[in-house]
């Protein structure tokens, strides 16, 4: 199979945008997902959506492969930065019900995470291939070639995305965190009133009772929050 110069330049900058994409993009750029069914993917995207694109003519090139380069990886960071709302909200909940110390390593972060966020990103990556993440990602790859102009509202919006992550995730695990709250106020206030009493012994199963009561009278609610992130970052994806 020979390439002329233009459908060349057409599937070198689709390589690029489909690289940045896979490198940055929630569950298929996680580190642990193993480089070689990255390349795998990015290939097949390549393939099939390079072959398909106008001809771009190989002076173009350097200028066009470094905006698709840039926009590949701002428009998956923010996709990535909408999806940690999840991964916050089950830090602060295992946080707050004690189980802090159960820490394991979490291959989707790369590094040591609580139990229950790692429970809260899986459910979260599930979430976001029923929406078609996958999907989003190849019709991300497929837009049209992009321009220097569509940065300046790229970059606002990565930056909106990273500072709310934290605020939309510390929202997400409200109810939570206020009945953990209020349970060790509780407990408090009984070891203030009956100082004789071992509330020490009884804190952590009574905060876990509690706030484990709470998590699943509001898990329905906590699901649909989840599949909506997903969803608004599969939106942002495409």
């Amino acid at each position: 199979m020979q390439f002329h110069e233009g459908e060349l330049g057409a599937l070198v900058v689709t390589f690029v945008r489909a690289a940045a994409l896979v490198a940055t993009a929630p569950v298929v750029g996680d580190s642990g997902v193993p480089m070689r069914a990255r390349l795998v993917f990015v290939i097949a995207l390549t393939l099939a959506i390079g072959t398909n694109r106008d001809p771009l003519p190989l002076a173009e090139l350097p200028l066009t492969a470094l905006v698709e380069l840039a926009v590949g990886l701002v428009t998956g960071m923010s996709a990535r930065f909408v999806m940690a709302r999840v991964a916050n909200a089950g830090q602060l909940i295992g946080l707050s019900l004690g189980l802090g110390f159960a820490s394991e390593y979490d291959a989707h972060a790369g590094e040591s995470a609580g139990t229950v966020r790692m429970l809260a990103t899986t459910i979260a990556s599930l979430a976001f291939i029923q929406v078609g993440g996958f999907e989003a990602i190849a019709r991300g790859v497929a837009g049209r070639p992009a321009h220097l102009t569509e940065l300046a509202y790229l970059g606002p919006q990565l930056i909106e995305h990273g500072t709310a992550a934290f605020g939309h995730g510390l929202a997400l695990a409200a109810p939570v965190v206020i009945a953990a709250l209020v349970g060790n106020l509780g407990l408090a206030l009984m070891n203030r009133a009956a100082p004789a009493v071992n509330v020490f012994s009884v804190s952590l199963p009574a905060v876990l009772m509690i706030g484990g009561l709470v998590l699943v009278a509001s898990a329905p609610s906590f699901i649909a929050h989840v599949v909506s992130v997903a969803r608004t970052a599969a939106a942002i994806l495409r």
